[in-house]
């Protein structure tokens, strides 16, 4: 059997402990249940990552990275700027729908971890920061009369949908925020 290079041992680790994070919580996984389930020795995890915490980080930014990219990609099919902005909620509806949905890794994370310094929730908390901001920019060129109070009105949409969905019926409150942030969109960018 080929023996794998360090960066497929890092991705092998990260995907192993992406699943078990997000479906039992940080906390919830510890590293010897990563190690089991990777099907490699201790040292192979831990000179990846040297410590559970550079692990956690590391799965909060995966999942951060991962979500800009598929947003981006659906915000960018569309060729209307206010499309855009409702691009989010439409894969906001399909994902919340699913059966293995679990909430928003970045809101999971902060409750996690709500000491300010740890560097799993920074990058949580960096992340919403970072959509805050791409919302703002979606709303000015969509011609947002106020693109901050939208998008920050459309970030309370977006974390609320995924908080409620993960307790309640994914399906109908994804579906609802859809709504919601049609309604938002068209009252902040009318058309002259």
């Amino acid at each position: 059997m080929a023996r794998r290079t360090a960066e497929e041992n890092r991705r092998n680790v990260l995907d192993v402990a992406t699943r078990l994070f997000y479906r039992q919580g940080i906390r919830a996984v510890g590293m010897d249940a990563v190690v089991k389930e990777c099907g490699v020795g201790n040292a192979t995890v831990y000179r990846q990552f040297p410590t559970k915490d550079a692990l956690a980080t590391a799965y909060v930014q995966g999942r951060a990275d991962a979500w800009f990219e598929r947003m981006e990609q659906a915000a960018g099919e569309q060729p209307d700027p206010r499309q855009r902005l409702l691009a989010v909620f439409e894969v906001l509806a399909q994902d919340t729908a699913g059966a293995g949905y679990r909430g928003c890794p970045m809101l999971n994370t902060n409750t996690e971890f709500p000491d300010g310094e740890h560097p799993a929730h920074l990058a949580a908390v960096a992340h919403k920061q970072q959509v805050r901001d791409w919302f703002s920019s979606l709303a000015a060129e969509a011609g947002a009369d106020e693109p901050d109070r939208l998008a920050e009105d459309l970030l309370i949409v977006l974390n609320g949908a995924y908080a409620t969905a993960a307790v309640l019926d994914g399906a109908s409150y994804g579906s609802r925020a859809l709504d919601l942030a049609r309604r938002l969109v068209r009252e902040a960018c009318r058309k002259d």
